[in-house]
């Protein structure tokens, strides 16, 4: 009988520079490279696009051109084919719904111009799932005003870009949330968890995107509670949970969701656990999850990159323990406090004036001659003297 072997945390050595910390980003994966765009980190939010060569573990800055969508956080972001869309988010002083294009072959920026019903409100903290190849549902989030929590369904059908939103049936429709997860598996999209502002939810929803119905999903076994702010993906018929805060807690576990069986399972991870985060992302890299970003338990924004190797799960792992660090060795309290130190610094250096198109740039809070260049167009000063 075939030994089954432990998923386990890896800690890449990163190849030159690091990028700069932050949270509320997004990331997919595309031929060999996980794409990062958007994020914030001290005041400071983010309209870069980076790449991550998963074979090198280097990072670099993706040139693009076209119209930008300038900076934010807390977007939803989802890969169809060689495009990734963008919907929403915050740039800090409102929210917003507009929807970008990136193509990852050419690095073009395009706003399509799209039809059919009303775009989704102006929103952050939702999600946006790709069902089917070629639709995007859009979920929950929140809204403009206090307190303004969402629960509401629109549909994006990419071909031909066209918004709708369907009357959704079903008498089990989730509450109002955001920072939860919405993956799909098949024709389905698994809500889990989420924000409303006085709880936290840790409850399982399902979405059947032909019929438009919602339903409770009964699991069995010991679940992982409330939470929000997690990452989730799936991987065939699993959707795994990592992280995430709920009740004072900040989590860096993680669980798998077995849709067939309906059962929930904590995977026994080997190595040394990180420390708790949420608001960051996690993407599947064929049999291995890339965790980058998010918020650490001092609630600090992180530029840390894992690797979860799924072992047994899957046992093509790609990663082996002489391209990696333990987590002990990986950042020192020196190298934390230095990190830390320069990017609270940039931030509050920094402030995003709101230009007439809805664009930002990062200039000079003293009006300085020489304002910090625009992103994502260059990195400021301290980035580039740290590559």
């Amino acid at each position: 009988m075939e030994r089954r072997r432990k998923a386990m945390w890896l800690y890449p050595k990163v190849v030159g520079f690091n990028p700069p910390e932050r949270w509320g980003h997004s990331a997919c994966f595309f031929e060999g490279f996980v794409y990062v765009f958007g994020g914030c980190c001290g005041g400071l939010h983010f309209g870069d696009v980076l790449k991550l060569n998963v074979e090198t573990m280097a990072w670099s800055l993706v040139a693009t051109t076209g119209q930008c969508p300038g900076t934010r956080d807390s977007h939803g972001a989802a890969l169809v084919g060689h495009r990734m869309l963008v919907f929403g988010g915050t740039n800090g002083g409102r929210k917003v719904n507009d929807l970008h294009v990136l193509d990852l072959r050419t690095g073009e920026w395009t706003r399509p111009q799209c039809k059919g019903a009303p775009p989704p409100s102006p929103r952050e903290s939702h999600t946006v799932t790709v069902v089917g190849g070629d639709r995007l549902v859009v979920f929950g989030g929140s809204g403009e005003g206090e307190g303004n929590y969402l629960c509401d369904v629109h549909v994006l059908d990419v071909p031909t870009m066209t918004w709708s939103s369907p009357e959704v049936r079903g008498g089990h429709a989730p509450a109002p949330r955001d920072s939860h997860s919405a993956v799909a598996v098949g024709r389905r999209l698994f809500v889990f968890g989420g924000d409303c502002g006085d709880r936290y939810h840790g409850d399982v929803d399902v979405l059947d995107v032909d019929t438009m119905a919602w339903s409770m999903f009964p699991v069995k076994g010991a679940s992982p509670g409330v939470r929000a702010g997690h990452a989730a993906m799936s991987v065939g018929s699993k959707v795994y949970i990592i992280g995430g805060v709920g009740d004072k807690h900040y989590y860096s576990d993680v669980w798998v969701l077995d849709v067939t069986n309906r059962s929930w399972s904590q995977l026994e991870v080997c190595g040394q656990r990180p420390q708790g985060r949420f608001s960051h992302t996690a993407v599947a890299m064929n049999t291995d999850i890339a965790i980058y970003g998010g918020c650490g338990e001092d609630e600090r924004p992180l530029n840390e990159l894992l690797i979860l190797q799924l072992g047994s799960e899957h046992p093509n792992g790609r990663y082996n323990i002489s391209m990696c660090k333990v987590l002990s060795n990986h950042w020192s309290q020196e190298k934390r406090k230095f990190l830390r130190s320069e990017a609270t610094t940039l931030a509050e250096r920094c402030k995003c004036e709101q230009w007439g198109d809805g664009s930002e740039t990062p200039r000079s809070r003293n009006g300085a001659k020489e304002p910090v260049p625009a992103w994502p167009r260059e990195w400021p000063r301290e980035a580039k003297e740290n590559r």
